[in-house]
C-alpha cells in the first residue's frame, strides 16, 4: 500500500511539473532616457531647470562683462591715475573678480543640487510607475534598456511606461 501511495504521489508530481513550467515568462524593457525626454508630465520640470540655468548663466555673464569693463577702464586710465587711485581701482577689480568666482561656484553648486533633487524625484516616480505596470500587466521582469546590449522590439514597453508615467499623479 505504501508503495502504491508513493507511486501515485510521484506520478502526481510528474504530471504537475510541466504545468509549473507552462507559465509564461513575460519580460519588458524600457528606455529611461526616452521617458525623461518625451514625458509631458516631466516637461515642466525640465523647462524650469533650463530656465534657472539660463538665468544663472545670464547673471554670471553680466558680472563678467562688468569685470571686463572695469579691467579695460583700469588699463586705459592707469597712467593718468595717482598711485592711491590706481591701487583703489585694482582692489575694486580684485574684489569683483572674487565675487565673480564665488558666483560661478554658487551657480554650479545650485545647478548640481537641482539636478540631483530632480533626478532623485524622477527616478522615484518612474520606479513606482514601472513597478505598478509590472504588477498590473503581470511582468516577470522589467529592465532598463541601457543595461541590456540588445533588445527586440517585441519586448520594448517604453511607450507603455511613458503613458503610465504621464498618467501618474505621485
Amino acid at each position: 500500500m505504501k508503495k502504491v501511495f508513493a507511486c501515485l504521489v510521484f506520478l502526481g508530481l510528474l504530471m504537475a511539473s510541466p504545468l509549473a513550467y507552462a507559465q509564461t515568462t513575460k519580460i519588458g524593457v524600457f528606455d529611461m532616457d526616452r521617458v525623461f525626454n518625451e514625458s509631458k508630465r516631466w516637461a515642466k520640470e525640465r523647462d524650469a531647470f533650463v530656465k534657472k540655468g539660463k538665468a544663472l548663466q545670464e547673471a554670471f555673464e553680466k558680472k563678467a562683462a562688468e569685470l571686463k569693463a572695469l579691467k579695460e577702464s583700469l588699463e586705459k586710465k592707469a597712467g593718468m591715475l595717482s598711485e592711491q587711485a590706481r591701487k583703489e581701482k585694482e582692489r575694486e577689480y580684485q574684489q569683483k573678480a572674487r565675487e565673480l568666482e564665488r558666483l560661478g561656484q554658487d551657480s554650479d553648486a545650485e545647478i548640481k543640487q537641482m539636478n540631483k533633487e530632480g533626478a532623485t524625484r524622477f527616478n522615484k516616480i518612474l520606479m513606482a510607475v514601472v513597478k505598478k505596470l509590472g504588477q498590473e500587466e503581470k511582468y516577470t521582469l522589467i529592465l532598463e534598456a541601457s543595461i541590456v546590449p540588445y533588445v527586440s522590439k517585441e519586448i520594448d514597453i517604453t511607450d507603455q511606461v511613458l503613458k503610465a508615467f504621464d498618467a501618474s499623479r505621485e
